[in-house]
């Protein structure tokens, strides 16, 4: 249950980490401004100048802000609820910035930002910390029970642009808008860009698969008799379909959404027979042979042949540019062939 509890932390909202002022090194184009912008939840956002000081509190907006080229306008981060902030030196390159001199796992200067708390798990996020990092903008996840929050920090006369991407069309939307906002539309072009030609590679691999492979993906198995499992509308349900194949939470899920975050009873799964299993616990401890063990999942196919693989989950449930290279990941696993050198 605590790897549920952690994903959901990091989709719905999460919180951040300790300090280093903006400088004024960051190219920004302020002919660009005055500009005024509608954010994802239909809120009109008039910026009379190019911002300076940016609190971000959300990791997916703090690597999305990174990737367009603001980070140093970024003076306040949100991750206390996840374990990117950690900054595990996985590396990672954003496509169309290779080599990258800062793209690790988890943009690795925001360890170095401060904590704005809250957001998460029945904290709100905490104001007070916020104003006395004097934004001239805040960049917030959407969540119902952080709108007052929100609206206190805007009568208090901070500007507030929400980001909620349904989808991976729409995470390409908010690298655009988070490219206006910050002053630097043509490096978010170009990393969208990138993103783009990725994806086209990926679909162009797996195109021509006979096979549509059934595919599970674990959340949490903390009870493996009824283990959670990444629904429709997902964005790791997306990607499984984008890649040519079936996610059989599909089958069986009775809700739809970027939380649909479905349990499973074991009958269901066993019945729905699954040929390839992805642990997106993996990073929790859950391994191949752990699912062996497991009682009653003997008779599913992908126990049975051991196409049973770890998952980096960061890489395919944080809605920000890093997503493409999940889906590669994914795409991987699922059709290896694929990508074999001839």
């Amino acid at each position: 249950m605590h790897r549920l509890v952690s994903l959901l932390c990091t989709l719905v909202v999460a919180a951040g980490f300790a300090a280093q002022p903006a400088t004024a090194h960051t190219r920004v184009f302020k002919s660009a401004f005055p500009l005024t912008i509608v954010d994802d939840h239909g809120n009109t956002v008039h910026l009379a100048k190019a911002p300076k000081r940016i609190v971000s509190l959300d990791p997916r907006d703090t690597e999305t802000l990174f990737a367009v080229g603001a980070e140093k306008l970024v003076v306040g981060d949100g991750g206390q609820y996840v374990e990117g902030a950690a900054g595990i030196s996985r590396l990672f390159k954003y496509p169309s910035e290779w080599p990258s001199p800062w793209g690790r796992d988890y943009p690795i200067r925001s360890k170095a930002l401060p904590h704005v708390e809250g957001g998460c798990c029945g904290t709100h996020f905490n104001v007070e910390t916020i104003t006395s990092l004097h934004p001239d903008l805040v960049v917030a996840p959407y969540s119902k029970t952080e709108l007052d929050t929100f609206q206190q920090i805007r009568d208090l006369g901070f500007k507030v642009v929400i980001l909620d991407p349904a989808n991976l069309k729409q995470i390409l939307g908010d690298l655009t808008l988070a490219g206006r906002f910050a002053g630097n539309r043509a490096k978010a072009a170009k990393v969208a860009a990138g993103m783009k030609t990725q994806l086209s590679s990926i679909k162009k691999a797996v195109k021509k698969e006979k096979n549509s492979p059934r595919v599970y993906y674990e959340i949490d198995a903390t009870n493996p008799t009824q283990p959670f499992t990444a629904g429709p509308g997902t964005f790791i349900d997306e990607a499984i379909r984008m890649v040519h194949a079936q996610n059989v939470a599909d089958a069986a899920s009775t809700c739809s959404g970027t939380l649909c975050y479905p349990q499973f009873s074991l009958e269901a799964l066993v019945r729905l027979d699954p040929q390839i299993i992805l642990l997106g616990d993996a990073a929790y401890g859950t391994s191949a042979a752990d699912v062996k063990a497991r009682g009653g999942w003997e008779t599913i196919s992908a126990v049975k042949s051991g196409k049973i693989y770890p998952f980096d989950d960061e890489l395919i449930s944080r809605a920000g540019p890093r997503i493409v290279v999940g889906i590669k990941a994914l795409a991987k696993d699922i059709h290896p062939q694929a990508f074999r050198q001839k």
